[in-house]
């Protein structure tokens, strides 16, 4: 990993840090609309289970339908915890009072970092913003197939009569 050297073209600490920061936000935004959709299956699922036992057919899509939202729910599970490790491990290293919210200021101390270690510290926040994006994206995504299978399943509910 190597520090920020300015040059022609590069970007500068507070661009990098906006960059994570921004990243950070959608991740949250997009583990909330995973979150949603799951709630709103879970929600559908337990009730049309509640009315009775579907069909056969019905049942037989029920595990797909549940392996579809673990796998959207291990995704937004794994997004936190990923950055929560990293923000846990920044300031762990730095002894700043990291916050996604709050810019890199650490409040209440007398000493700024090192350039080169704000540097390094700053990569490896992006780099864990660019993680959980992706795995806050998959987790939308595996609730959206979620949703769709659900449909489904009510839809095979409904034709067996059950």
């Amino acid at each position: 990993m190597t520090a920020f050297r300015p040059g022609p073209g590069e970007e500068s600490p507070e661009d990098i840090l906006g960059h994570a920061c921004a990243l950070v936000r959608l991740c949250g935004q997009d583990a909330a609309v995973a979150v949603v959709l799951l709630a709103l299956v879970l929600v559908g699922t337990v009730t049309r289970l509640a009315a009775g036992l579907p069909g056969v057919a019905a049942l037989a899509l029920l595990p797909v339908l549940a392996g579809a939202f673990a796998v959207s729910a291990g995704y937004v599970v794994r997004s936190r915890l990923t950055l929560v490790a990293v923000l846990g491990e920044v300031r762990g290293r730095t002894g700043a009072p990291v916050d996604p919210g709050v810019p890199w200021t650490p409040f209440a101390s007398s000493t700024a970092l090192d350039e080169r270690v704000r540097d390094v510290e700053l990569r490896r926040l992006l780099s864990a913003a660019h993680r959980c994006g992706e795995l806050s994206w998959q987790a939308v995504a595996w609730a959206v197939t979620s949703a769709v299978l659900f449909l489904f399943w009510t839809l095979a509910a409904a034709m067996a009569g059950g």
